[in-house]
């Protein structure tokens, strides 16, 4: 089992979405984008920082309230990242 198959990725239908949450001590919302990209898209996408810086990412999300939100496009998708730590990709 790879580590990326121990997140819990699921479909949100609430929210048209794939969703996972993260908790900034084991899991920056960089990464969790990433993993959660890669597992709705079904495939391997371009490296996060072609689209996204993720330094800049996890800093605005780890020092801003609960909040905050930050919305970029990947491909075909759009990825919100939530400070409370929650991530959604929309296809």
């Amino acid at each position: 089992m790879s580590e990326s198959d121990t997140w819990d990725v699921i479909w949100d239908d609430d929210h048209d979405a794939y969703t996972m949450r993260y908790d900034r001590d084991d899991l920056a919302p960089s990464v969790a984008a990433a993993v959660l990209l890669e597992t709705a898209l079904d495939t391997e996408t371009d490296p996060l920082f072609d689209y996204v810086d993720p330094d800049a990412l996890d800093a605005i999300v780890d020092s801003s309230e609960a909040a905050v939100t930050v919305t970029f496009d990947v491909e075909a998708a759009t990825v919100t990242v939530h400070g409370d730590g929650r991530v959604f990709v929309r296809l």
